[in-house]
Order: structure tokens, then C-alpha cells, then sequence
């Protein structure tokens, strides 16, 4: 037996967004963690959340993550 498949909407109510908002990060940086530890790579998730708070995962250095996607996007043909 199969779950069954939920429409994708914004949810109204103020604090089952939040509880949501709060169960989904954690999911997130979870399989962002797990990514890094079975594939052996650097990863950077970052979140700005409806309030205006910012929340992070980094499998390593996120300033050092985030220099290296910045190098990419300004030097494309430096990516091998």
C-alpha cells in the first residue's frame, strides 16, 4: 500500500507552518548531511525563513563552500 499523493499548497495557519517549516528543515539538512557522508562531498544548504532568520547546514567550512560556488559562477570555464 502506496502513500497517498498531497496537493502542494501554501499552508495558511501561522503555527502549523511553522511546526511544518521546523520537521522539513530538519529533514532537509539531515539528507543534506547524509549526501555528504555516502558520496564523500562538500555540501551548503542555506535557509531564510519566513521570519527574516537565516538557518544553515554545511558539511564543512560554509564560508569556504560558498567562495568555491562563487569562483565557479565567475570563472564557468574553471570547472573541470
Amino acid at each position: 500500500m502506496g502513500r497517498r499523493k498531497i496537493e502542494i499548497k501554501a499552508i495558511k495557519d501561522d503555527r502549523n507552518r511553522s511546526v511544518t517549516f521546523l520537521k522539513r528543515k530538519g529533514g532537509l539538512f539531515k539528507k543534506a548531511h547524509e549526501l555528504s557522508v555516502l558520496c564523500s562531498v562538500d555540501v551548503a544548504v542555506i535557509i531564510f525563513g519566513h521570519n527574516k532568520k537565516l538557518y544553515e547546514f554545511s558539511s564543512g567550512d560554509i564560508n569556504e563552500t560558498i567562495g568555491r560556488y562563487q569562483y565557479v559562477c565567475t570563472f564557468p570555464s574553471a570547472v573541470d
